[in-house]
């Protein structure tokens, strides 16, 4: 009661403190003081709050139905903190959390720069709504109250609670989620800084406060973003990090128009150009954050989407409509307000100039936006519409993609050797003589290791200068300035990005293994060796999991990998959750998926239903059929020894004759035990019985009956474990990773050059 009680107080100071800031617009100091201190206060409350979640985690305090839904006493430490964010609610409290903490360093940003009201108005609205959403969505609730319609009893505390989603038992899960929600955080910053200069009047001064936070929201979020890629990579087993899923779509399409920001605010900086499209592009980034919550927490794609998509409840669902259709239009309200300061005349820029080819490759990303966005949303609209609602498929963005990051990879390089404010594109031709012999010999290498298709050559290519020319220009950047190489190493690491995708999209290889215990079975030039499995994490009841160890010996060099498989009372242990096993290298990588586990040796069986005829697995000139059932003995009730005897009239079939034979079985009234009794046809060696049962309650008519065989003058196999999965080579897969660490350092750097201008 007390944490519902003060998530409602918290949103009330939250939306009065945004009250003394709109007073304090009119230069009310006083206002300023009392809103930055409920700002404060009420972030200070927020903190206690969230750390109040985690302490009813961690106590398994199992009447609060967040902590039962998402928690369980068998949960590790680890795990048990990333509860406190992996549901609906607790991540919207992550959320919260991070633009409530990085919001006092705005407040006092602004404070220095003497726009802090005008920041803050906005930037205090949006931790209104978020803090509105949490009254909706109250991680506080008790479990009697979720389920009063139930008639589940007042103070009723369930026992345990359910746990995570197996899918989220990974370290990536205490890094991917907090990592993600500071980049959707961070965004909140450009926008209430456009804003703002829009209030004072200052299109040009802004852009210079706001580019250090544009550069870290975007940096956060790609990095988390990729980092989630890696998780799918590590963790799910299909072999890819990115799959065009709405989820991921819906993180990466802010991030694109983001990036384009980056690029365009820079323009503004050097040349005073492009006024109105950074406060569009600045409204647009977070209100296309506010988007992405809106399809991946209302339910809305869950048809379509192999996440988990909540439905949140019907107020909860206009609240998100709320959320996002209120900034937005208070973008275009402001901006309609201000229109008149806006109507400027537009900077020229040459088509030779480096702004100029900028502004290109900005427009390319925003490109990437759009389509990334009208595929995510097609669902959406498809259901508006009345028409079938589907998932686009990966094909559309992978073909959409194709020419347009081959035109952004050029753009970038050549704009890099363009001037500012240039007339002349190449000044020194001679300059471009190195890179493009080393962009040709690196295209040749890699149409001889395999990239043999046009658009693929072309786009390795362009990676490949787009690569050379930001790495030359890093080198020597670096050597005067460190700070100043940021944008030329993030560029490098796209230009790595996409050769590692080129590789790994196009030119991995898959095949798939029976692997049986303890038999070498090549695979795409590998020896792989099934050595057994063993069950791990015994100590918890909800689950039975098993690591596979496969050893790998290829040239002499011996490797392993560990391939798990598990069922989990999650999913009622109706499907098997299963984990890949990755033999890393250098150069490429062996993924091993798992894909079923089985039997063979032994001896074999068939299940027989009535009438069906199928031939002896032991030899192939005989077959047998099933005729019926023959329940005589079973009706006298049971003998002596607590035994009944149910038989399977069967019919033997040879080139010459066949004949009705009768399988009688034992079966133990008390254990229900079935021993049969074994048959040795006549002058043969083959030996045939009733080995099982198997009833249809409601339709004997349909029971089946499984019958055993064995060739008695053959040595019977020794009964030995199958292990089906996929086997895949991710080439130069490594080149992913780290393209994205190279990208997001550069960021980093970026935003230690422009450190300046956040003092």
């Amino acid at each position: 009661m007390i944490g519902q009680i003060l998530i409602h107080i918290l949103f009330a100071t939250a939306l009065i403190g945004t009250g003394f800031y709109a007073f304090a617009l009119k230069g009310n100091e006083r206002a300023a003081d009392i809103g930055r201190f409920l700002f404060r206060f009420t972030t200070i409350g927020i903190v206690i709050s969230f750390l109040a979640i985690l302490w009813l985690v961690f106590n398994h305090r199992f009447e609060y139905h967040y902590v039962w839904n998402y928690s369980s006493r068998e949960l590790q430490a680890w795990y048990l903190f990333a509860a406190g964010y992996a549901g609906q609610e607790g991540s919207f409290m992550l959320w919260t959390l991070w633009v409530a903490v990085l919001g006092v360093a705005l407040s006092a940003f602004g404070r220095r720069k003497g726009m802090e009201s005008e920041i803050m108005v906005f930037y205090s609205l949006i931790l209104v709504f978020l803090l509105l959403l949490l009254v909706i969505k109250n991680p506080f609730a008790y479990v009697w109250e979720t389920f009063a319609k139930d008639g589940v009893a007042d103070g009723f505390v369930p026992q345990n609670g359910k746990g995570l989603n197996p899918l989220l038992h990974n370290v990536w899960i205490t890094i991917h989620p907090p990592i993600l929600f500071t980049g959707f955080a961070a965004m909140s910053a450009p926008f209430a800084l456009a804003m703002a200069g829009l209030l004072k009047r200052d299109n040009q001064n802004w852009v210079k406060h706001a580019l250090p936070w544009t550069l870290y929201s975007t940096a956060i979020l790609g990095f988390g973003i990729m980092l989630g890629g890696f998780w799918a990579y590590e963790t799910l087993g299909w072999g890819g990090f990115w799959a065009w899923d709405p989820v991921e779509n819906s993180s990466l399409i802010p991030w694109l128009v983001s990036a384009a920001l980056v690029h365009t605010m820079i323009i503004q900086k050097k040349t005073g150009g492009l006024v109105k499209t950074n406060i569009i592009l600045a409204s647009l980034s977070f209100i296309l954050v506010l988007y992405s919550t809106f399809l991946t927490r209302s339910g809305v794609l869950g048809d379509t989407s192999v996440h988990s998509f909540v439905d949140p409840g019907m107020f909860a669902y206009v609240m998100l409509i709320a959320f996002m259709s209120t900034f937005l239009l208070i973008a275009l309200s402001i901006m309609y307000v201000r229109r008149k300061d806006l109507l400027f005349s537009s900077a020229s820029f040459s088509m030779q100039s480096r702004e100029f080819l900028l502004s290109i490759g900005s427009a390319l990303l925003l490109g990437s936006a759009i389509i990334v966005f009208i595929g995510t949303s097609w669902p959406l609209f498809a259901e508006i519409i009345k028409q079938p609602k589907v998932a686009i498929d990966p094909a559309f963005y992978n073909s959409t993609h194709l020419p347009l990051v081959i035109l952004i990879m050029l753009v970038n390089a050549i704009s890099l050797i363009a001037r500012w404010k240039g007339k002349s594109l190449i000044a020194n031709y001679k300059s471009l003589i190195l890179p493009l012999i080393l962009t040709l010999a690196g295209t040749i290498v890699s149409m001889f290791l395999g990239v043999t298709d046009t658009l693929y050559v072309i786009l390795t290519f362009a990676a490949w200068f787009a690569l050379i020319i930001n790495l030359e220009l890093a080198i020597k950047v670096m050597q005067a300035k460190f700070s100043s190489a940021g944008a030329y190493v993030s560029h490098s690491g796209v230009a790595l990005l996409l050769i590692g995708v080129v590789w790994t999209s196009k030119y991995s290889v898959m095949e798939h293994a029976q692997l049986v215990q303890g038999v070498p079975t090549k695979v795409l030039g590998y020896t792989l060796t099934f050595k057994g499995k063993e069950r791990i994490e015994k100590e918890f009841v909800d689950r039975e999991k098993y690591r596979f160890h496969i050893e790998v010996e290829k040239d002499g060099t011996k490797s392993s990998v560990a391939p798990m498989l598990f069922w989990s009372d999650f999913n009622k242990r109706q499907s098997a959750f299963l984990e890949p096993g990755i033999a890393w290298t250098l150069g490429r990588d062996l993924y091993v998926s798992p894909k079923a586990t089985g039997e063979t040796g032994g001896i074999p069986t068939l299940t027989l239903k009535k009438d069906q005829k199928e031939t002896f697995p032991t030899d192939s000139s005989r077959a047998i059929r099933f005729i019926a059932f023959d329940m005589s003995r079973m009706s006298a009730g049971p003998d002596s020894t607590g035994k009944i005897y149910p038989s399977a009239i069967v019919r033997i079939y040879s080139t010459k004759d066949s004949a009705d034979i009768s399988l009688r079985a034992a079966m133990n009234m008390q254990t229900t035990e079935l021993t049969p009794e074994p048959i040795t046809l006549p002058r043969t060696s083959q030996q045939i019985s009733f080995a099982k049962l198997i009833a249809q309650k409601g339709d004997l008519a349909s029971s089946q009956v499984e019958i055993a065989f064995r060739d008695m003058a053959k040595p019977l196999q020794k009964k030995k474990e199958v292990f089906t999965v996929e086997v895949s080579i991710k080439p130069l897969i490594n080149l992913v990773w780290l393209g994205v660490i190279l990208m997001v350092t550069g960021f980093f750097i970026s935003i230690g050059r422009h450190r300046k201008d956040l003092l």
